[in-house]
């Protein structure tokens, strides 16, 4: 299993041209980071008892620079979008952004994508709240169809354009298709997992008690239909308001990797853990602990979209 960082950089913590160079250093696979265009002032944040918006969620920086300069200051780092909200994005322009990034990268885009759930939000990107899975399923096919061909045209319902070309395309090429792996940062819904099996590479959830066994479910179904999936899971560990950093805090180290352990055994191909990004010695401190879980749970993995890609020409 591999471990990665998920990051929430913005412009009051270290910067990534400082964070991504330390992830790489202590051996990590990627990075991680989401992305929110804006945050309404009507927004009721779900994960707090008054809907109030914590302070981080308003600050996101517009995450195709920050995966850029990521990848200008690394040099194996894989790049993870976790998530790109695809529905309150013009394909046209998304799909060159993460082609761009690819081909910038040396082919290490990690392309996690989701729905949202921000009903304000939607509105003002243009995207009608009782509809994002249909946009967003339409855009990622039109994606897809840009990378895969030299001329596309497309008619739908969320956008239309002319018979077109774009470039670059992206270096590197999944198990199912042109470009980087497509990661869904969903619950474990059914028809999140007929999204993941028709349209994506893997799935991409939040850890938690049910992981193994909705994975296993996801499996099943990806056999059914003749399709190999991969599992990324997402522990956000002290990044959750109240919890302990595992750094700092024996029980939480512990209960990290036990949890590590039974995730990988149980066929876990990546996990993702949160990191303090609001100094250098508690990122430091927080990466040493991650080398250490990287060395006990090894790479485990044998899916193609997670442990290797085709080699391609850095730069």
């Amino acid at each position: 299993m591999l471990i990665g960082a998920n990051l929430i950089t913005n412009d009051t913590t270290l910067s990534i041209l400082d964070v991504a160079p330390m992830v790489e250093a202590a051996g990590l696979e990627s990075i991680f980071q989401g992305e929110h265009s804006h945050i309404p002032t009507n927004t009721r944040y779900p994960a707090t008892a008054d809907g109030s918006v914590p302070e981080f969620y308003k600050r996101f920086p517009d995450l195709f620079v920050t995966m850029a300069a990521a990848a200008a200051v690394t040099t194996t780092l894989r790049l993870g979008t976790g998530v790109v909200l695809v529905a309150e994005h013009q394909a046209l322009r998304l799909a060159k952004a993460v082609a761009s990034l690819d081909a910038l990268s040396g082919g290490r885009v990690l392309f996690g994508v989701g729905y949202g759930w921000n009903a304000p939000e939607w509105t003002n990107n243009g995207v009608d709240p009782a509809r994002p899975r249909a946009v967003f399923r339409e855009k990622l096919a039109v994606i897809s169809e840009l990378w895969a061909k030299e001329v596309v045209e497309h008619h739908g319902t969320a956008e239309s354009f002319t018979p077109s070309w774009s470039y670059p395309k992206p270096v590197q090429t999944s198990s199912r298709r042109p470009g980087p792996p497509v990661l869904l940062g969903s619950s474990a819904t059914d028809r999140a997992f007929e999204d993941v099996v028709e349209l994506c590479d893997g799935w991409y959830p939040l850890a938690g008690p049910t992981l193994l066994q909705d994975a296993a479910r996801l499996r099943r179904l990806a056999a059914g239909r003749g399709v190999q999936t991969s599992i990324s899971a997402c522990e956000m560990a002290g990044q959750v308001q109240g919890a302990p950093w595992y750094s700092e805090d024996a029980d939480a180290r512990s209960r990290l990797f036990d949890a590590a352990r039974q995730w990988a055994d149980g066929g876990i191909d990546r996990v993702m853990v949160g990191v303090p990004v609001d100094s250098r010695g508690r990122l430091e401190a927080a990466l040493g602990v991650l080398a250490e879980l990287q060395d006990e749970v090894g790479n485990t993995s044998t899916d193609t979209n997670v442990a290797g890609r085709q080699p391609v020409p850095h730069g």
